[in-house]
């Protein structure tokens, strides 16, 4: 028969799952729960000589030695941002309407740098930049065609008699 303190080593561990705390596991058997996912990295855990219940992956003689996982969520992009870039990429497929795209891109990218800049932990700058930048190319190739067809138009016209009129 084994000794009450050597079953209590065996039996010490706690977690909790929806509001309701689970156990006593040993080891192996909260390794195995590990093991077959059935325990997350989240997933609350507890045995005497812990402070308090501790997240799984900070306990790292459950996790087999393994490294503890980073726990959290990812900080969010920017939809701005995102937008920004899309319109900028569309740009391109406009040919000669490629400021349709490279405006809104404009607004959008420069809305984003400015939420991102006051919303600490924001992620998207450097689609906001790339949307600008695709933004403000597609405005400048469009006031340059638009300029060379004004360009054309006003040579073509002084080169005719008759106000550019074939007659």
């Amino acid at each position: 028969m084994l000794s009450p303190i050597y079953q209590r080593t065996m039996a010490d561990w706690f977690y909790g799952e929806n509001g309701q705390q689970h156990g006593p596991f040993d080891g192996d058997a909260m390794r195995q729960l590990v093991a077959s996912g059935r325990l997350q990295p989240g997933t609350m855990v507890w045995r005497e000589g812990f402070p308090g219940w501790l997240p799984l992956a900070q306990v790292p003689e459950l996790l087999g030695g393994a490294p503890p996982v980073a726990l959290g969520t990812a900080a969010p992009t920017s939809g701005l941002a995102i937008a920004s870039l899309v319109c900028g990429i569309v740009g391109a497929t406009l040919c000669y309407f490629c400021a349709l795209g490279g405006i809104p891109a404009v607004i959008c990218g420069h809305m984003a740098l400015s939420r991102i800049r006051n919303a600490p932990g924001m992620q998207g700058r450097g689609m906001a930049l790339a949307g600008l930048i695709l933004g403000y190319v597609w405005i400048g190739l469009t006031a340059l065609a638009v300029i060379a067809l004004v360009l054309a138009f006003a040579t073509s016209a002084s080169s005719h008699p008759h106000g550019g009129i074939a007659i």
